[in-house]
Parts: structure tokens; sequence; C-alpha cells
């Protein structure tokens, strides 16, 4: 299928599928005028490359565990696929330490502004 159908089929856009196939993590044949031509697969790998993305991985930690799919669909639950997304849940929990941490700057600072005889800012 061409570039334009797996990108209709799949939502996402031609420019980030021509991104995929560069990165090697989307194989695409050519066409005798040149054009990709993707297998009807794609469009279910494109499905798990967007998952991953949005989960947060980089392109280097799609492209290792796109290998840990089973056939229906699924992520198995393989040794490399367990401490990729452990070490993705350690870092998020992090940034939510790092959030909370700035949220509670942020509030405090608001608060203290709610407090009588404040100066006029200008």
């Amino acid at each position: 299928m061409l570039i334009s159908e797996l990108s209709q089929r799949s939502g996402v856009s031609a420019r980030a599928l021509r991104h995929y196939d560069r990165s090697g993590l989307l194989e695409a044949g050519r066409r005798p005028n040149g054009y990709r031509d993707f297998p009807e697969s794609s469009v279910e790998r494109v499905r798990r490359i967007r998952a991953l993305l949005e989960v947060g991985l980089d392109l280097s930690g799609v492209a290792d565990l796109l290998p840990c799919f089973a056939k229906d669909g699924q992520l198995g639950g393989c040794e490399r696929a367990r401490r990729r997304l452990t070490d993705r849940i350690a870092d998020l929990d992090r940034s939510l330490v790092a959030i909370a941490r700035a949220r509670d700057l942020l509030a405090a600072e608001v608060a203290r502004w709610d407090r009588p005889a404040l100066p006029d800012c200008r």
C-alpha cells in the first residue's frame, strides 16, 4: 500500500511514517516509480509504534520492544519489555515528584500573596 493509504488507515501523518521508515521501525519495499510500498501488516505495526511512543518511549525504546509483541497484538512480558517499562515507570515517578514539588512551591507563593499588606507591583 502507498504511504497515503497507510496514513489514512493508521491516522498517522505521512511525514511521521517516513520518519519511522528511515528509523528502521517500518519496512517498505519500493515500487518501480520509487514510491514506498508498505505491506498490510504495517497498519498494526504503526498502531504498536504509536502506543509505545504515547507512553513516552523514544524511538530506540520502540525499536527494542517491537519484537516483543505477540501475534495477538499484546506486548509480551519478556525480560526486555519488563526492564524497559519498569525503567519508564521509574522515570515517570521521578517526574511526578518534581511536578509535585514545583506545584507546592507555586501554591505557597500564591498563598503568600493572599496575606494583607502586599505591596503593589508595577
